[in-house]
């Protein structure tokens, strides 16, 4: 902690001797009695004479130094009014605001001349950004954060969009920065989580949604990290449904080769033109039309199996029907009668019931 606030002071003289150094500019609001008046001025309101909006205008002019050590100074800054609650930090969190809709959507003045598709990506926070932004107050400067058009999924977006840029990596640290305000708001008195060095820079800042609460430790996420977990997840997902597709497809076709076998041999078994009935008449080994039948006694007949054909044995069967059943019969019942003798009388024989 004592280190922390030992920086802080560090840098509060190193702004006091820019300001020595080169006359102060008069366009960033900031809190009045600030120590980082020095730097920013004493300007009752921002205006667009000293943002600038590419990257390297940073570091190679005048107005983008300026700019840069004015935010730098108030984030840096713990001072605060007790009596009208502004304090620096809240007041450089608007001057980001205000030259991220200057740069991006030309709100209040236009002053980019800059080809680029991600103003149209940014559109959908565009009401939110603009919100109170030409009158604003101490009891409107976090306003903006509850528009129902700043959604996170936008913002994602936007900042997305100006990372793949190569001049103007600034503005969506500008825009992340303002949202980690909204999702974790600094108290009163102490100075903002991100360092400003990490904002004036071409390396993207991390997704406040990312993080759970705010702290120290929000300066070690580690970027790549942040980016590849969805990536990675992604691919798991899709190798996942691959495998299930592959074994579905592989279930249904083993599915459809069975049915379409049963249902063949069932085809098979029901054909009208008795293809198997053929087949097994023609083998050998007992298989054939056999051909029964009952005569007039009740006694069954049944004709031998063999190789011949149907019509063969229908023929014989008709010939046989045809036959005269009543001459069948009688030569039956003539074998079958017993020849009977008349009895020779023998005069010697002693017949019982004589005596």
């Amino acid at each position: 902690m004592v280190g922390r606030v030992g920086t802080s002071y560090a840098r509060m003289v190193v702004f006091f001797a820019i300001w020595l150094l080169s006359p102060a500019i008069l366009a960033l609001r900031t809190t009045s009695g600030s120590p980082c008046a020095g730097v920013c001025g004493t300007t009752t309101n921002t205006t667009s004479d000293e943002i600038t909006c590419l990257d390297q205008s940073y570091n190679g002019t005048k107005t983008g130094k300026n700019f840069e050590n004015c935010i730098s100074c108030q984030l840096d800054s713990e001072f605060h009014d007790a009596n009208t609650g502004e304090s620096d930090v809240n007041w450089g969190l608007y001057n980001l605001r205000y030259a991220f809709s200057t740069c991006v959507f030309g709100y209040p003045d236009s002053i980019s001349n800059v080809s680029s598709p991600c103003p149209v990506a940014c559109d959908g926070v565009r009401f939110a950004v603009e919100t109170d932004i030409e009158e604003p107050s101490t009891s409107n400067l976090d306003a903006w954060c509850d528009t129902p058009t700043f959604a996170d999924n936008v913002v994602n977006t936007c900042e997305f969009c100006y990372n793949l840029t190569t001049t103007q990596v600034y503005m969506a640290n500008f825009l992340e920065s303002i949202r980690y305000n909204c999702h974790f708001k600094t108290v009163t008195g102490k100075r903002f989580n991100i360092d400003p060095t990490r904002i004036f820079t071409q390396s993207l800042l991390p997704s406040s949604l990312s993080l759970t609460t705010p702290g120290s430790s929000s300066s070690n996420i580690n970027l790549g990290v942040v980016i590849a977990v969805p990536i990675v997840g992604f691919l798991l997902i899709l190798v996942s449904l691959t495998i299930c597709c592959f074994f579905f497809i592989r279930h249904r076709r083993k599915k459809a080769r069975r049915t379409r076998q049963s249902g063949q041999m069932y085809n098979r078994w029901n054909d009208p033109n008795g293809q198997w009935a053929e087949q097994y008449a023609s083998g050998g080994h007992g298989y054939g039309p056999g051909l029964g039948f009952m005569d007039n006694d009740g006694r069954g007949q049944e004709l031998p199996y063999g190789h011949g054909s149907p019509e063969q044995y229908q023929h014989q069967y008709q010939q046989f029907q045809g036959h005269d059943k009543s001459g069948f019969s009688n030569q039956i019942t003539e074998q079958n009668q017993v020849p009977v003798q008349s009895p020779v009388l023998d005069p010697d024989q002693k017949r019982p019931q004589q005596w």
